[in-house]
């Protein structure tokens, strides 16, 4: 037998090797994942674009309603928190609002 033949039928075909079937399977589930990605990208950008998708709660204008005849004495902010201090005829009393979505949080009427 010459050298020829003993190498040829030593070498395998590498593309028949578990680690080459396996480096390919993972080539193939990452491209998939790189489309899925780009196409994610692009619908967020077009729901961006278009002003579509979930709306911040700073783009809805917070209206507050003071009772008849009361005036706002003094305002603080902190914390995402408005703090106002209301005189009324009733008395006073003290609002805090969280100003991320304008609901009342707590209210305080002194005497």
């Amino acid at each position: 037998m010459s050298e020829e033949s003993v190498t040829s039928e030593s070498v395998a075909d590498p593309k028949s090797s578990p680690t080459y079937r396996a480096a390919k399977v993972a080539v193939i589930i990452l491209s998939v994942l790189i489309v899925l990605a780009f196409g994610a990208l692009v619908v967020g950008l077009v729901m961006k674009m278009t002003g579509t998708g979930p709306k911040k709660p700073g783009d809805v204008p917070m209206e507050l309603a003071l009772p008849e005849g009361a005036s706002i004495v003094s305002m603080q902010v902190a914390d995402n928190r408005l703090i106002l201090r209301v005189k009324s005829d009733a008395g006073e009393e003290v609002d805090i609002i969280d100003t991320r979505d304008g609901k009342l949080i707590a209210r305080v009427k002194g005497k």
